[in-house]
């Protein structure tokens, strides 16, 4: 051993004894949280057509407390003649399906929450575990494209072939919504939200609602198109309002198994625009590249999205993220910890609107 290595293994002996002595009894402490809980508020007014308006509703939570609970099971019968079976054998009939349900543990059932205007209307919003949505039809279009949002709203193109089915989808939600069917958001309208849990300080909040959007023109290469080369850049234009800020997502909609394997490139990052800004119009688009060689030349649907937001959606999900774009439509994480739009908890209180663009993109 080099006596330069020598001498660094001593100093790091005599350094270790140093700290051993200097701290003798250190010993671990169990940390205990001790505060008053508050409560943390996720609320999105939804102004597009089959949309549905929530706000969730939970606690803070301590530090040694788990984060979900058991609270049943669920059931469900597969037919092995008529459903997609996976575990069917040679003469089943069918089998029962089990699964555990788990919720937040800081979930909030029982609290009073209402949304009002300036018009004096007032509208209770009820907690709701599940929701459903029911199929009478599915639409194939000439790609075999089946196009079906979150809340069942079925899109489709080109349609060549209709299946008739009857069929009513469960899925859990723990959100306070409008069950009476009597809440129609509206643009640019006042709303404010009132909370009142046993318990917990009361949680007011306020909002605007933005103007409804609107895409006006794609233009490739100098010209309007309603099909658009994933090997080109576009250039989207949109309607100028007099203020507002707009999210733009792009994407190739592959729904059907068969689309898969045969296609690359074409979705593209979303970015926000000023709506009012006329020296940003229009905004060139450059979808993902796809460097495959294909023998025949592909078609598919692209959905070009332009969702507009208020000052409380845009403070919330882009400034408050400290340089990295968040979004709750897109599954991001979101902000913690802060209070935009509320008063009296943690969480967000905010709206959308939306227009989209169906397209055909090529190869």
């Amino acid at each position: 051993m080099s006596y330069n290595n020598l001498y660094k293994s001593f100093c790091l002996i005599i350094v270790v004894n140093i700290c051993g002595c200097l701290y003798p009894g250190i010993e671990w402490e169990d940390l205990e949280s001790d505060y008053n809980h508050v409560l943390n508020i996720f609320g999105l007014i939804n102004l597009d057509s089959g949309h549905t308006s929530y706000i969730g509703l939970y606690r803070t939570t301590d530090l040694d407390e788990i984060s979900q609970i058991y609270v049943g099971v669920d059931s469900s019968y597969c037919h092995c003649a008529n459903d997609d079976c996976w575990d069917c054998e040679e003469e089943d009939e069918g089998y029962w399906i089990y699964d555990s349900i788990y919720e937040p543990a800081a979930l909030i059932k029982d609290a009073s929450v209402k949304i009002n205007d300036d018009l004096g209307n007032v509208f209770d919003f009820s907690f709701v575990e599940y929701d459903y949505f029911h199929f009478d039809t599915v639409l194939y279009d000439t790609i075999d494209t089946i196009i079906v949002d979150f809340f069942g709203n079925l899109t489709h193109y080109d349609t060549v072939l209709t299946i008739n089915i009857d069929t009513t989808f469960q899925y859990r939600i723990n959100y306070y919504k409008d069950t009476t069917g009597t809440f129609d958001p509206q643009p640019e309208t006042n709303y404010y939200l009132n909370i009142i849990a046993e318990g917990y300080d009361t949680i007011s909040g306020f909002m605007t609602t933005p103007q409804l959007p609107s895409l006006d023109s794609i233009v490739q290469q100098g010209r309007p198109v309603d099909t658009i080369s994933v090997y080109k850049p576009f250039d989207l234009f949109w309607r100028l309002q007099p203020n507002g800020r707009g999210i733009v997502t792009g994407e190739v909609l592959l729904f059907s198994d068969t689309l898969m394997g045969d296609w690359c490139g074409g979705d593209s990052q979303p970015f926000v625009i000023d709506l009012s800004d006329q020296s940003s119009r229009p905004r060139t688009v450059l979808t993902d590249f796809c460097q495959e060689t294909f023998n025949e030349t592909i078609t598919r649907d692209y959905y070009l999205r332009l969702t507009a937001m208020d000052d409380n959606y845009h403070e919330y999900f882009i400034i408050g993220e400290s340089g990295e774009y968040s979004n709750a439509l897109l599954n991001y994480p979101t902000t913690k910890g802060r209070s935009v739009g509320i008063e009296g908890g943690f969480g967000f209180f905010g709206s959308i609107a939306s227009d989209g663009l169906i397209l055909k993109i090529t190869n």
